[in-house]
């Protein structure tokens, strides 16, 4: 049986390779993902490439709808023109079918096919699409009371979920306990596929001592499980207090009394007691942590009563009370305070009495209240009658408005009052002449400007007695001052004298201020001081060459008044000081002229500021002037390599372009670089303009980076780089169908074999090459070095084809000094001619089967009867057969006493040579 399965297989073998001498099959490749998950709301791509060789015709993704024979057509293209329906996107390409559809609803869910056609075969291939959802979560928080006790209940919702989501809690970061938590769980499946699933949570409050519990989503739509928390109630026993305060309502008093409870969960029930059964106004005030109960009580009518204030909370075992009592008032009697009060003259009747001196200023007798009244009313008389003219009654004083006359004295009553309380005081004034007439004094004020200061001096001269002087100065001023007191005949003058800044920034008043008994008022002499003008501050820059130097000068110049102004320069936002020359000119109008110059080197201070600041005494603050010094601009530098026309060699540019630009520009080689390097320069005004260029072989720097160099006269340093490219070419393909042809030296192929069609025109051969580089050179020749025509990447046969066109052909593309080639063996054949040498093949190669098989037959049923001499003989027939001509040592090979595996070995080596005489 071993040696008819090995007959088998030979005959298998030798009609696979008729069939592929007949025209090979290729198989298609197609690249999918065959379970796809897509997200409702979302889209999602579908992916098929098409791998294989064929020409594809027409393309179109397909759905199964619920008949299994029967499909809808979604997208593709037919007859090369894309198509698409139902929120399908088109295609990329005939080969590949890459589409993204909108997943619009769980009905899409399903089998897509893809499919490929061509003239030769169709390939196909499927996607099942499988729909899911992402719910929507809420959770919130209900309350109710069952019996009197209260309970909350939290609600997790996952809402149009597909499949249906998972649901638990999490209480203080673990799973509530059975006691006294308790879960229900409902589901309800929605008309378009999606369920929402929904756990409640309830729980007594009293029970549980955590504000906060989790829901806990799990679902395949998300990245990881969804936790929300939200916060509960939990029993806090409050702050209870009471309090009262009093408030004036339409010229009334009333008592606030307040129930106050803070910090409390839940609310406290506040009850607010009172013995009375009159409608009062009340209020209820709640925020997020203090609840008040508050009633407006009349003040007068409610003294000494006492409010009780009632508060309940779950966590009281019993009602919480807080008792306040409200005051009573009184109004005992009042007191006179006075400096120079002397003894009741007749203390029976409470008669107080006063002494006040003729002329006497600033008067002013205090009445003290004895009592716990919020306020009162007061009124005064003097003699039964109203009070005289300059005297007032200024809250509870009676004050005497200017010097004391003889006319106030008298009998004053003053009576105080609240409600029905009442007290009362009587006080006697009398008025002593005064001595000594006053003589007032002479004034006089008198201005003059003195070494840089204004001299403000004021007298008050000839006076009975001595008058006071004082100056006023606005807010924020200071000056120096002095007085000289001399006395003469009994008369008295002083002098005062003021020194002020002779300049100021603002317009100020002093006044002179004489107090003296011959005035009603004191008398004032004010002298203004206008401020002074401010300066004008101008600076500018310039700058000058000396030597290839540059050089800055800045100037800052100052017109103001007298004295001159202070000038100093800053550098930048740091304390740096630079050295400068200043001086002063005082001009024909008196004005003063101020001037500070500072001359550096222009690259010390080159992109920084340069600050003048001015002090004066018209400025409020010192003023700055700022100019900016400009530093020498970077050159301008830029690299370039660019090929040369008709030569090898690339030329690599640098351009340099600014102010002051010299020639210090280099190109940094790699070691042992070897060019023509060149320098040309040229100036436009204080522009000038340097070309370095660096010649080379491009095998020499491919790959590497050149640097320019520009160093400056100061030592600054510009670069830039210019990297070469790398090039290659890896190969040379053919994009016509090919057959390797091996060589007998190497494991690679020789070359491509490719046949043509005999008596055609205009048969190409399509090349591509493989590589980096951005042209290319594509010459072909014969074996015989003559050239091909070609058009672009193809050659071209114009002419119909004949077997003098046979031959190897060899191509070559090249770019600089990167080739590749590649070999093409063409063959010219016939329909005809290859038609009728596969017969002849497969038919000859059948026949010497069928006979090596009945040969095989007939050994194997002789092989028991005869001898083992007669089984070499017919087995030597046999071989003699099955060979091909060769050497006698072949044809009539040595067979010793071994058993049937040289027979087999034998039949082996038949079957391959018979394969190999087929090829």
């Amino acid at each position: 049986m071993g040696r008819l399965g090995l007959l088998f297989l030979g005959f298998v073998l030798n009609v696979a390779h008729c069939s592929d001498i007949l025209g090979p099959v290729e198989e298609s490749i197609i690249e999918i993902t065959h379970n796809i998950t897509a997200v409702l709301g979302e889209d999602v791509h579908l992916r098929c490439i098409y791998l294989g060789e064929s020409q594809i015709q027409s393309a179109e993704w397909k759905r199964r709808t619920n008949s299994k024979i029967k499909f809808k057509r979604l997208a593709g293209f037919f007859d090369g023109k894309p198509f698409s329906r139902d929120n399908v996107s088109n295609p990329v390409s005939l080969t590949n079918l890459t589409v993204h559809m909108q997943v619009s609803s769980v009905e899409v869910e399903g089998e897509y096919i893809c499919e490929f056609r061509s003239e030769e075969e169709y390939d196909f291939d499927s996607v099942f699409l499988t729909v899911v959802a992402r719910p929507d979560i809420q959770v919130e928080v209900n309350s109710e009371t069952i019996n009197g006790s209260h309970y909350q209940a939290v609600s997790c919702s996952a809402l149009g979920g597909r499949p249906v989501p998972q649901i638990s809690w999490l209480v203080d970061s673990r799973p509530p306990s059975n006691y006294p938590f308790t879960v229900d769980v409902s589901e309800t499946l929605h008309s378009n596929g999606t369920s929402t699933l929904s756990s409640i949570l309830r729980f007594p409050t009293h029970l549980q001592d955590e504000n906060s519990v989790t829901c806990v989503v799990q679902h395949p739509t998300l990245p990881k499980p969804t936790l929300t928390t939200v916060r509960v109630e939990t029993f806090t026993s409050p702050h209870v207090t009471i309090k009262a305060e009093m408030v004036q309502n339409g010229g009334s008093e009333f008592w606030v009394v307040s129930c106050i409870s803070s910090g409390g969960r839940p609310d406290t029930d506040i009850a607010l007691a009172l013995n009375t059964d009159e409608d009062l106004q009340r209020e209820e005030h709640s925020d997020s942590d203090t609840k008040t109960s508050s009633v407006l009580l009349p003040a007068a009518v409610y003294e000494g009563v006492n409010v009780t204030c009632v508060f309940d909370h779950p966590t009281f075992t019993d009602k919480v009370s807080r008792v306040l009592t409200l005051p009573s008032f009184y109004l005992s009697g009042v007191q006179l305070l006075f400096s120079e009060m002397r003894s009741n003259s007749d203390g029976s009747q409470g008669t107080a009495s006063l002494e006040l001196k003729d002329g006497q200023s600033d008067t002013v007798i205090r009445l003290q209240v004895t009592g716990n009244v919020p306020h009162y009313n007061v009124t005064c008389k003097k003699d039964d009658g109203p009070l005289p003219e300059g005297v007032e009654l200024v809250g509870s004083s009676v004050t005497v408005q200017g010097p004391v006359e003889h006319w106030h004295a008298g009998l004053y009553e003053c009576s105080f009052s609240y409600h029905h309380l009442k007290a009362t005081l009587k006080f006697n004034i009398t008025v002593k002449p005064q001595v000594i007439q006053p003589v007032p004094p002479t004034i006089r004020v008198d201005l003059r400007t003195e070494d840089g200061h204004r001299v403000i001096e004021c007298s008050a001269a000839d006076a009975v007695p001595v008058a006071n002087m004082s100056w006023l100065l606005p807010e924020g001023v200071s000056g120096v001052s002095w007085f000289n007191f001399t006395s003469h005949n009994g008369s008295h003058s002083v002098r005062g004298v003021l020194l002020l800044p002779a300049c100021s920034p603002w317009e100020l008043t002093a006044e002179c201020v004489i107090n003296h008994p011959a005035f009603e008022e004191p008398e004032n002499r004010s002298i203004t001081l206008p401020l002074c003008a401010r300066p004008n501050i101008t600076i500018n820059s310039s700058t000058e060459r000396r030597d290839g130097v540059e050089y800055t000068e800045v100037d800052c110049s100052v017109e103001s008044v007298a004295p001159a102004a202070t000038i100093t320069w800053q550098v930048g936002n740091s304390d740096n000081s630079i050295s400068y020359l200043s001086e002063t000119q005082v001009q024909a109008d008196g004005l003063v002229s101020a001037r500070s110059s500072a001359r550096f080197l222009s690259s010390l201070y080159s992109g920084q500021n340069l600050t003048c600041t001015v002090e004066h005494l018209s400025l409020e603050a010192p003023e700055t002037k700022t100019i900016h010094i400009l530093g020498p601009k970077a050159p301008l530098m830029s690299v370039s390599v660019v090929r040369q026309q008709d030569s090898p060699l690339w030329q690599a540019v640098c351009d340099c372009t600014g102010e002051g630009v010299g020639t210090n520009l280099e190109w940094v080689l790699p070691e042992n670089a070897k060019g023509l390097t060149s320098l040309h320069s040229e100036s436009e005004g204080c522009v000038r303009k340097a070309r370095l260029t660096y010649l080379f072989p491009l095998a020499l720097h491919e790959g590497q980076e050149l640097t320019c160099v520009y160093q400056s006269e100061h030592g600054a340093t510009e670069t830039k780089t210019l990297p070469i490219p790398r090039y290659y070419i890896s190969a040379v393909t053919v994009l016509n169908h090919t057959t390797p042809l091996q060589s007998r030296y190497g494991d690679g192929p020789f070359a491509h074999r490719l046949a043509l069609q005999k008596d055609h025109h205009n048969q190409r051969i399509l090349l591509r090459v493989e590589g980096n580089i951005p042209e290319y050179n594509l010459n072909c020749k014969r074996s015989d070095g003559s050239f091909v025509q070609m058009d672009g990447d193809a050659m071209v046969f114009p002419s119909e084809l004949t077997e003098q066109d046979e031959g190897l052909y060899s191509c070559q593309a090249s770019f600089y000094h990167h080739t590749a080639t590649v070999n093409i063996q063409v063959e010219v054949t016939s329909v005809e001619k290859h038609l009728a040498i596969a017969a002849i093949i497969c038919m000859s190669s059948a026949l010497a089967i069928l006979l090596i098989l009945a040969v095989t037959l007939w050994v194997c049923c002789k092989g028991y009867s005869n001898t083992q001499y007669k089984k070499k003989e017919s087995l030597s027939a046999l071989t003699s057969m099955m060979q091909e001509p060769g050497s006698p040592e072949v044809k009539n090979p040595a067979v010793t006493e071994n058993d049937s595996k040289e027979y087999d070995q034998l039949v082996n080596f038949s079957i391959v040579i018979d394969l190999k005489s087929t090829v």
